[in-house]
């Protein structure tokens, strides 16, 4: 065998040697794309968790706490949450803690859009309970005098008001 003919066949299996590296690698970087997938559906998965125990913990303590439970009780017999001057029934005190409970709704909500800003939330949740849910609480929000955190949460609220 001449030294052409070594050079050709070393070329021959030097291009060999890079296809099967360019497959080998083509099958690594699928396996790593479905790796990092299934670990955004467990990651949003641990997301839809951790929200809906926070919202059962504080919607659980509200019920059970002799402040909270009966300041809803009476503002809904009043017509709340449609009718947002069922705020007026309540006394000073009652119309401080209940503020305060509002304060900690539109923090869980503020944080539920961050979420959905940084597409830990899908749409389908956004469309069908944040904006409804954010619609419903803005009025109180803003009858108690409360404004958001986050400008971007502001300007989604003014939004989704206007709609």
């Amino acid at each position: 065998m001449t030294l052409m003919e070594l050079g050709a066949l070393g070329e021959f299996l030097g291009s060999i040697a890079v296809l099967a590296t360019l497959v080998y690698l083509a099958v690594q970087l699928r396996q790593n794309t479905r790796s990092i997938q299934a670990s955004e559906k467990m990651a949003l998965a641990q997301t839809y968790q951790m929200r809906s125990d926070a919202l059962q913990t504080m919607m659980v303590m509200a019920a059970d706490s002799d402040y909270i439970g009966s300041i809803i009780n009476k503002l809904t017999e009043a017509g709340y949450p449609e009718d947002v001057a069922a705020l007026d029934t309540l006394t000073s005190d009652e119309r401080g803690r209940f503020r305060i409970w509002q304060i900690a709704q539109l923090t869980h909500w503020d944080n539920m859009y961050f979420q959905y800003q940084q597409g830990f939330l899908d749409e389908e949740y956004y469309r069908d309970s944040l904006r409804e849910r954010v619609q419903r609480l803005a009025p109180t929000w803003d009858a108690l005098n409360i404004g958001a955190p986050r400008e971007s949460f502001a300007k989604e609220i003014d939004s989704l008001l206007r709609e």
